[in-house]
């Protein structure tokens, strides 16, 4: 069967979503013409950091310590409650992977306005096992990537690092359960490829900054890097 590239779904889209209910990925409420996604009323929820690279952040002080980068940031707070949990689920376990390209839309438009965001040379996504990538459809962090790539002319390299074991999911885990969940878990296939190079390393949620740390842990094979973190949310 022949793959439907992306352009001519988005042209599909068109003509079949009025015919369609379109649900608030918040709330589930029923969207009105000129919404999407998200309703007006989950749209200014949702709390955003208001985060530049120009100054230091709650992120970068968690960090500190963990493992060696330059500068982090994310997009919004992450809480137990409220429209951005809901559309995360959607976006994890429900097969809503527009939301992923919606945020990233959002927030590299925000990045592309940022005076001190710094030079980089490629994007790279936190992996996802390649057993959970084939029962999902999809890494979460895809379509947040590839929105970056586009706005911000940064090269989406989706498979620089790759995970070597499933595990469960860690949101439930403290920072020690998660560090030690996370031992050994990431490789750099092909580090020559990455080395030298201003690596904009992103996640979804930061809650402890363990599999962060891991994962800058195995770009330490890349000589010469420079790291950034950029994640959609970071616990508040």
């Amino acid at each position: 069967m022949a793959l439907i590239s992306s352009r001519w779904l988005d042209h599909l889209q068109v003509f079949v979503n009025p015919l369609l209910p379109r649900g608030c990925f918040g709330c589930e409420k029923l969207l009105v013409p000129g919404e999407q996604k998200l309703c007006s009323f989950c749209r200014h929820e949702l709390p955003l950091t208001n985060f530049s690279f120009g100054t230091e952040n709650n992120m970068d002080k968690a960090l500190y310590g963990l493992f060696r980068f330059e500068k982090a940031s994310a997009l919004f707070y992450y809480h137990k409650t409220g429209a951005l949990k809901h559309c995360l689920q959607y976006l994890k376990y429900r097969k809503q992977e527009q939301i992923s390209l919606f945020f990233g839309r959002w927030h590299a438009q925000l990045l592309r306005n940022d005076p001190d965001i710094p030079p980089l040379d490629c994007i790279v996504p936190v992996p996802i096992h390649p057993k959970k990538k084939r029962l999902r459809g999809y890494n979460q962090l895809s379509g947040y990537g590839k929105a970056l790539e586009a706005v911000l002319g940064v090269p989406f390299v989706e498979n620089a690092l790759i995970k070597t074991a499933n595990t469960k999911t860690q949101t439930k885990k403290n920072r020690g359960g998660r560090q030690k969940a996370s031992t050994s878990l990431y490789v750099v296939p092909q580090p020559e490829k990455l080395a030298h190079k201003r690596i904009l390393l992103i996640d979804d949620v930061m809650t402890t900054g363990a599999t962060l740390g891991q994962c800058a842990k195995a770009l330490t094979d890349c000589e010469g890097h420079k790291l950034y973190v950029l994640c959609l949310a970071v616990v508040a």
